[in-house]
């Protein structure tokens, strides 16, 4: 979604956090695109399985704020340019300086369904929304990215950040499980909660 030049993928800086699948615990999860295949680069699209037309819910990929909804939209726009659609997203910011993106979200199902307004606090794993098509989007599936964005002015209305040539601005997204990795394209996963990981005791 985050209108930028790409460029080369192995350029880009991973993100600080890591964050859990952005899917209720136990959905399997396909990778449509991952950081390196998606245009522009970073950026990862999701699918919940099994494609059958289910509410695939979202959750919080971790603790944060509410700083942007927008889900009035409802038209699948596959053939325009992406500044061109009128995407449905959440923006959460959490606490080590990142931001969240969640795209194509379902009409009403942020703001009506889960509740959710500028300034609200989640929790990792609560419900936001559910997945959709809405905007530029060739199938339902949910389009996640990590950025940190300019402090000042971080979005436009449309849900973009703002100052972000070359991508410069977004991180590739690591995740917790099953594992701290980047995900990888054609492959599935199954939504977990973040487990807290107790240090290694010292060996004598």
């Amino acid at each position: 979604m985050a209108e930028a030049s790409p460029g080369p993928p192995e350029a880009q800086t991973a993100s600080a956090g890591l964050y859990r699948l952005p899917y209720a615990s136990g959905t399997p999860v396909s990778v449509f695109d991952d950081a390196k295949t998606h245009r522009p680069p970073t950026r990862i699209d999701l699918v919940g399985e099994p494609r059958d037309g289910k509410a695939h819910h979202i959750v919080a990929a971790a603790d944060g704020v509410v700083m942007a909804v927008q889900d009035g939209f409802s038209e699948r726009q596959s053939r325009r340019a992406a500044v061109d659609c009128r995407n449905n997203f959440v923006w959460l910011a959490h606490a080590n300086g990142e931001w969240t993106l969640y795209g194509h979200m379902r009409r009403g199902s942020s703001s009506k369904q889960a509740g959710l307004k500028v300034g609200d606090r989640v929790r990792s794993g609560q419900y936001i929304g559910d997945e959709g098509d809405v905007g530029c989007a060739m199938l339902s599936h949910l389009h996640f990215e990590v950025a940190v964005p300019k402090k000042d002015q971080p979005i436009d209305a449309g849900g973009f950040l703002i100052d972000n040539v070359g991508s410069s601005r977004n991180r590739v997204p690591r995740f917790c499980a099953p594992a701290p990795t980047e995900l990888v394209k054609h492959r599935r996963y199954t939504a977990l909660a973040c487990q807290l990981r107790a240090s290694n005791p010292r060996s004598e």
